[in-house]
């Protein structure tokens, strides 16, 4: 009887325990600002999954990630919001106070500041270049860095003539200048010249046509590539065309002819046409005092052959973008990637990636990787942030050089057929790892971490494995494209 008695007390308890309220979770990620010039307003918030979510007693959809979200319209002075969650038997909730100030008109004179010019120097600095110098057009900025020309080899003698905090603007030639970190340079006692140019030669090398052009001494150089024919072209500063032939040596594979011209009394060109309509990449540096150019040859365009560089984007202390549930960029980057590479390596490519696990690795290091790997084509993959976080936002992908435009244009087509909105075809993109010529090269934003619809998407691994097996048709599409028109 006793024991009888002590069991009845006891799934009494339990059941009481069972059936005690639990009081739903509410944390308010972004909304809570006390003022604000904008009419519109975003609340975002989490709560468990499953609750229920009301903004102003207008009840919103809550995401399995547990976040929810709406788009407030204010009126001027100061607006209550309240946002409540609410499961089977209790309810949080919280008040915010936002003033709405709208911008005043006014006939004021635009304030605005432009960019300071470079202060000059007198007399002219002589510097060098270090390992992993670039050019860069002008002295402006953005998250991106200033708007790239190239990177350039080092130990190259450039004339500074005038400065900003961190920058040199530089003489490349009578008519050009350009503007390169100071941090990538070292002062020098050597002076740039302008100087004739040597003998030219041409022969097979390896897996590249290789161009050698013969200097007295290393000189500044900007390339870029040209569609309809395909062809590189590089401007060499300094320099005054003394060459007197160029020298073919065997059968090219890439390059259909060379030529140069002389754009200006110190600017060399080289003109390099490829046979094919697709490039495969090309790599330009200094042996001793000769400018070598090494075009590389057409792959196999089977992926069995192909080595394929991943890049997962963030990781370690750079997390990336956030979602409202906490979820990191860094995180979904990676699992895409290797889904991405497992789904390669049952095709038989070989994948060579830049982070395997939560580190952070620098652009330089992570360039080092795909380049002394000899990738065939190399992807970036990364997650976007910004804009509506209620609405779709969309996927998109980039490219700076318009050789990887139709590599970029596969796998965006490929990305849409999941019937995801369009957020873009980007060119010209000033990312770093869009800045190779080495190899084809693109950076996929997946979707947007900060859109609540599409953190929910890229919280699924179900829908990471369905990015990841697009991206690899996206590739596999670009080969086929570089097989019809190896035919025509």
């Amino acid at each position: 009887m006793k024991l009888f008695y002590t069991m009845a007390i006891t799934i009494a308890t339990l059941t009481a325990l069972s059936t005690q309220a639990v009081t739903p979770s509410l944390k308010i990620i972004q909304g809570n600002k006390e003022t604000t010039s904008r009419a519109q307003h975003n609340i975002v918030a989490t709560t468990e999954p499953g609750n229920r979510a009301f903004i102003n007693g207008k009840e919103v959809k809550v995401y399995s990630t547990g976040a929810f979200a709406d788009d407030i319209t204010l009126n001027e002075g100061n607006n209550i919001i309240t946002i409540a969650t609410q499961n089977d038997s209790e309810t949080t909730s919280q008040e915010v106070t936002v003033n709405y100030s709208a911008p005043k008109a006014t006939n004021a004179p635009n304030t605005t500041q432009p960019i300071p010019s470079a202060r000059p120097i007198t007399p002219a600095l002589n510097i060098k270049t270090l390992p992993g110098a670039y050019l860069q057009y002008g002295n402006g900025d953005d998250r991106l860095g200033g708007t790239k020309m190239g990177f350039i080899d080092d130990d190259i003698a450039l004339k500074a003539v005038s400065e900003t905090d961190n920058l040199y603007l530089v003489q490349l030639s009578r008519n050009k200048v350009a503007y390169i970190p100071k941090s990538l340079t070292t002062q020098t006692f050597e002076r740039a010249n302008t100087d004739n140019s040597g003998s030219w030669s041409i022969a097979q090398s390896g897996n590249t046509d290789r161009i050698s052009i013969t200097l007295p001494s290393r000189h500044p150089y900007h390339s870029w590539t040209q569609l309809d024919p395909t062809t590189i072209c590089i401007d060499i500063f300094g320099v005054t065309n003394n060459s007197n032939w160029i020298t073919q040596r065997g059968d090219l594979k890439m390059i259909k002819h060379i030529e140069w011209q002389q754009v200006d009394c110190d600017i060399l060109r080289a003109v390099i046409k490829l046979k094919d309509e697709y490039s495969w990449g090309y790599s330009i540096g200094y042996e001793g005092n000769n400018l070598v150019i090494n075009v590389k040859h057409r792959p196999s365009l089977h992926l069995k052959d192909l080595t394929i560089g991943l890049d997962a984007g963030h990781g370690g202390k750079y997390p990336g973008a956030i979602g409202a549930s906490g979820l990191k960029e860094s995180f979904v980057n990676l699992d895409i990637v290797l889904r991405i590479k497992q789904l390669l390596e049952k095709k038989g490519a070989k994948v060579i990636l830049s982070r395997d696990s939560d580190v952070d690795i620098s652009m330089s290091d992570r360039k080092k990787i795909f380049v002394d790997s000899n990738v065939d084509l190399m992807m970036s993959v990364h997650n976007n942030a910004g804009g509506s976080p209620i609405n779709e936002m969309g996927t998109s992908t980039y490219y700076k050089s318009i050789a990887n435009r139709d590599l970029a244009q596969c796998v965006l087509s490929r990305m849409l057929d999941l019937n995801l909105r369009n957020f873009g075809l980007t060119g010209n993109f000033n990312f770093s790892l869009n800045a190779p010529t080495e190899y084809p090269n693109l950076l996929l934003e997946a979707l947007f971490m900060s859109s609540l619809p599409e953190e929910e998407m890229l919280a699924n691994p179900k829908f990471r494995q369905r990015i990841a097996e697009q991206a690899v048709k996206g590739i596999e599409d670009y080969l086929k494209l570089v097989k019809q028109s190896t035919k025509r």
